[in-house]
């Protein structure tokens, strides 16, 4: 089989990448729900900017995913494969992520949803445990891939480092001050970068010289 798909999918990867990065920095660095509600009425471009990328980082990273199986050594592309399962499922729900927030920017600007209506809203069970395993999903598959990717050796390792570095500092990305907030995913992004063009330098070097 032919690895004429790898470019374009090299190009998703690249392209979701710095999708992903656009979503997260549009988005106010708070958890706060007042202060949430405050930027969808002051900042709406910026809201609808980040759901708009989220939705399209999704497509882009789904697509871009098959690029990591040109760098998975052979003895790992069970374990590789497994990852990208799991990761693909956080990616996939990445859309839904982006639903959820022109949904609450609806919410919000039509219905009026007060800052206590709207906490009440974000401890319910069935939203918090699926938004939890959405997350689990990417972050688990993102530690799976980088451990792989360690073993084999096919990428720089400042790449698996960079990806472990943004699993590792997920649950302390919110300690850290509001204008810094944004770096735990320009790491994953700068990340997946390093794979779409190790990936592609790996495909072009393989392809025949073709007679002048």
């Amino acid at each position: 089989m032919g690895a004429g798909w790898l470019p374009w999918s090299t190009a998703s990867l690249a392209s979701g990448a710095v999708l992903l990065v656009l979503g997260a920095l549009s988005m106010p660095p708070t958890a706060e729900v007042g202060q949430l509600i405050e930027s969808v009425t002051h900042q709406d471009d910026a809201w609808l900017m980040a759901a708009v990328s989220f939705f399209l980082a999704s497509v882009g990273l789904t697509m871009g995913l098959p690029a990591f199986l040109w760098l998975f050594p052979r003895r790992h592309q069970a374990s590789g494969l497994v990852g990208l399962w799991i990761w693909a499922l956080g990616i996939i729900g990445m859309a839904g992520v982006a639903a959820l927030l022109v949904l609450f920017r609806a919410v919000v600007r039509i219905v009026g949803l007060t800052a206590a209506q709207s906490e009440a809203l974000s401890h319910d069970p069935a939203l918090r445990i699926g938004v939890l395993c959405l997350f689990g999903a990417f972050y688990l598959g993102e530690l799976v891939v980088a451990l792989v990717l360690l073993r084999g050796r096919a990428v720089p390792l400042w790449v698996p480092g960079a990806l472990v570095l943004h699993v590792v500092f997920a649950p302390l990305n919110h300690l850290l001050p509001a204008n810094l907030q944004g770096l735990q995913t320009i790491v994953l992004g700068v990340a997946l970068m390093g794979v779409a063009v190790r990936a592609t330098e790996t495909w072009a070097g393989s392809r025949p010289m073709s007679p002048l």
